[in-house]
């Protein structure tokens, strides 16, 4: 078999070409480099939400939380009541493609409530409600007695023993122990079905959501710049327990133009046709040390993002203080609340993890998901 030298030689030199191409495209960048690059992909995240229990047969009760004596918080029959009453909270996501995909916390996307916590709650509302009803209950029975006793005074004798009877008022008090019976034994039927409510495994809780986006570098001044404006809708929430993950999603499905988007250095490999060069090791497994780290996210939310050039995220950087576990990323980034969801990228601006938690007791220790977890979740 014969060899062109000239072909070999142009593949050699198209190789060298690729390597070097590919060796400039992931250098280590500056801080500088990689905001200005990046932030355009992050968003902040605004979730307007409540809960709702359905139970089977009746009708649905609505709730915004359980306050610290375990109670149910705005407890309602009214959807209009509770949706003016909802509660709000904000966190980070970031842009993972161009059909609108956004990548966050799942306690962000669908903040979960302690389900155990919250039937014991409703259970306890429900014991409280018997207890009013038998109050009201009782003062309608002694009210219908106290009227039994004016009947027998609309009858009286004169001066020749010969009965009277004062009708009209005989009448209007007959009238009045007809509709006490009557709210009687409705009040006492409401009563009685509230018995069949006490079964805890019978009733369904969930949380109703309503969630919108903002962008870096613009303005906003109510809730409706993030829902009318940039609606989402959850599109999968993570099942494991320990996968705090959640997609959601533009509903016009269109990364704007001009919106980065994350990637994992695998990813960025492949893009590459440059696939062996990082094959026979896990993303996490190539992270080091004391490795320097940067996250680009929203710290306490709107609080910090509002500035005079409207809402602008932050970058914080700290050192992998860890090594990966397969499970979680440490390291010494501060954050606070609202920064749930922020990518966390290397010195190449590759992905490789999410915040999603802080250690107790401090803001310069946080946890990250690793990207091998990220990529089983999205089926990358």
């Amino acid at each position: 078999m014969k060899f062109n030298s000239i072909d070999v030689m142009k593949k050699i030199f198209i190789y060298l070409l690729l390597s070097i191409t590919f060796v400039g495209c992931n250098s280590k960048k500056t801080a500088e480099e990689l905001f200005n690059n990046d932030a355009s992909g992050v968003v902040v995240i605004l979730n307007e939400f409540y809960y709702k229990i359905q139970i089977p047969n009746r009708e649905t009760i609505y709730f915004t939380g359980i306050d610290n004596e375990g109670n149910l918080e705005n407890f309602t029959l009214d959807i209009n009541e509770i949706i003016k009453n909802r509660k709000m909270l904000t966190g980070t996501g970031f842009f993972i493609d161009k059909e609108g995909s956004i990548l966050t916390n799942r306690h962000v996307a669908q903040p979960t409530i302690d389900i155990a916590q919250a039937k014991q709650g409703f259970i306890g509302l429900i014991r409280s409600l018997k207890e009013l009803l038998q109050g009201q209950l009782e003062n309608m029975q002694s009210e219908y007695y106290n009227l039994d006793t004016q009947k027998s005074n609309c009858t009286y004798y004169d001066n020749y023993g010969n009965p009277y009877t004062d009708q009209a008022n005989l009448s209007e008090i007959v009238q009045k122990q007809s509709e006490i019976e009557t709210n009687f034994n409705e009040l006492l039927q409401t009563y009685n079905n509230l018995d069949a409510n006490l079964d805890p495994e019978a009733l369904i809780i969930s949380s109703v959501c309503e969630i919108g986006i903002a962008y870096n570098n613009t303005f906003v001044t109510n809730d409706k710049d993030f829902i009318d404006k940039n609606p989402c809708v959850v599109v999968r929430v993570s099942e494991k327990e320990d996968v705090d993950l959640a997609l959601i999603q533009l509903k016009n499905k269109k990364t704007p133009n001009d919106s980065y988007i994350f990637t994992t250095a695998e990813q960025n490999a492949k893009s590459k046709s440059f696939t062996k060069l990082f094959s026979g090791n896990k993303d996490e497994e190539k992270l080091k040390i004391n490795q320097q780290l940067y996250m680009i996210g929203y710290n306490a939310g709107l609080t910090l993002a509002n500035t005079q050039k409207g809402i602008n995220v932050q970058m914080t950087s700290g050192k992998l203080t860890q090594l990966p576990d397969g499970q979680r990323l440490l390291y010494s980034i501060p954050t606070l609340q609202g920064s749930s969801g922020s990518p966390v990228i290397d010195e190449y601006g590759n992905l490789v993890a999410v915040n999603f938690a802080k250690l107790s007791g401090t803001d310069n220790f946080n946890f990250g998901i690793p990207v091998e977890k990220i990529k089983d979740f999205m089926k990358w």
